[in-house]
């Protein structure tokens, strides 16, 4: 039996983005293609996402969103840095955090993970694969 964790949920959807991502560069790359595709991590941004969380995490979060929250204005940094930096332009597969360029999760880099996520996506959304089959 399994048990859902709203956490463990949002944690799995970020590798995905971040495993998408990776695979996504080295198709663009393999094709011979000039767009880039790069992660932006804005780190923890004081958003609505603990909007339906138990009242006592809400207070806890309201008292201390100053301390470890970035507001949404710096939260958005990083992604306009990706998208008019000329540190970044021509770059893909990049990790960026902060307007830095960093690692992501050893995990990440599993080509392997990144591909059976890339024809998974395929099959779910109905469209062919043929990228992995020419590669």
């Amino acid at each position: 039996r399994c048990s859902y964790s709203p956490h463990g949920a949002y944690a799995q959807s970020k590798l995905a983005l971040v495993l998408f991502t990776y695979r996504l560069q080295h198709l663009l790359t393999a094709n011979g293609s000039h767009v880039t595709a790069n992660v932006v991590d804005p780190g923890v941004v004081n958003t609505e996402l603990y909007k339906h969380v138990f009242w006592v995490v809400k207070v806890v979060k309201w008292m201390t969103a100053w301390l470890f929250f970035k507001t949404p204005e710096e939260g958005a940094s990083t992604t306009i840095y990706a998208a008019v930096s000329p540190e970044v332009e021509g770059a893909g597969g990049c990790y960026l955090y902060n307007e830095e360029r960093t690692k992501s999760a050893d995990v990440a880099y599993d080509e392997e993970l990144q591909r059976m996520l890339w024809t998974e996506s395929c099959r779910m959304v109905g469209i062919s694969d043929e990228a992995n089959r020419l590669l």
